[in-house]
């Protein structure tokens, strides 16, 4: 067999030539050199080592039938108390360093394809370092993930909101803020500092800034952290009456949905439920 050294040397320096004599459309590799001398080796047994490489895949035994995969069960039912305790359990399994970091068999993800049963609804903020699924030690098909930054909602977002809901059953909605978030920053230097942003920077930050101003009426020590959690709080509440679909849901102990905060610096979330 060409030997990985061989083929690395061919790859910097020695590709073309040896192709283009390989095809008939050029000299041989000069023999002066050992770079040379090898491309010659390799083209001289290229016919054998292909033969070889043929003859042991030959040899690799087919990968035995799988079992024909089917829609999975619809998950049991599980309340809301019960959805927003395993998420309490699994963030807590997160802060100390415990987390599963396992990916999904591929059994799973074949499953997954079939259909999902998410337990709760989490509406997060883009941020990079608050994956929800890893802050509260979930794996794939367990969370409808909504992120935006500033964990705000749009129409987009509600009608995502409402299709987890309505659609998937899922009954727990978690609106999750996260202490230093930029996104509040820039809607408190709006707000109070009269910060000039463009475009959709401007419209990001609009939703959160009646958030700012009730925050700042109680006159914290910090205002940002203040209206992270005022941000979070004010959504929850809004939710609660965005579409009779919610409000029936929440009425009848099918539904609940809370905020809370993640933070950055202990990986615990705090729950105002």
């Amino acid at each position: 067999m060409v030997s990985r050294r061989l083929l690395l040397g061919a790859l910097v320096g020695l590709a073309a030539p040896a192709m283009a004599f390989a095809e008939g459309d050029g000299p041989a590799p000069s023999l002066l050199t050992k770079k040379g001398r090898r491309t010659r080796s390799a083209l001289k047994h290229q016919a054998t080592d292909k033969a070889a490489l043929d003859k042991a895949l030959a040899e690799v035994k087919p990968l035995e039938a799988q079992p024909a995969v089917h829609a999975p069960a619809a998950a049991p039912a599980v309340t809301p108390d019960e959805a927003l305790g395993r998420l309490k359990h699994g963030n807590a399994i997160y802060a100390r360093g415990g987390a599963n970091l396992m990916l999904p068999t591929t059994a799973r993800i074949a499953e997954l394809s079939q259909g999902q049963h998410p337990f709760a609804v989490v509406i997060g903020c883009a941020d990079s370092r608050t994956a929800p699924e890893l802050v509260f030690d979930c794996n794939m098909g367990e969370l409808f993930v909504v992120r935006v930054a500033g964990s705000t909602v749009g129409r987009e977002g509600l009608g995502s909101i409402l299709y987890a809901v309505e659609h998937l059953g899922a009954p727990l909605i978690v609106v999750l803020g996260h202490t230093k978030c930029g996104a509040v920053g820039a809607a408190v230097d709006v707000a109070k500092k009269h910060a000039d942003l463009h475009g959709a920077l401007q419209e990001m930050v609009l939703p959160i800034i009646p958030a700012v101003l009730e925050a700042d009426e109680t006159h914290p020590a910090d205002l940002q952290d203040a209206a992270i959690r005022r941000n979070v709080r004010d959504i929850a509440g809004r939710l609660k009456r965005a579409d009779e679909v919610l409000t029936e849901r929440i009425a009848d102990g099918r539904l609940k949905v809370v905020s809370a905060c993640y933070d950055l610096g202990t990986g615990v979330v705090s729950f105002d439920a």
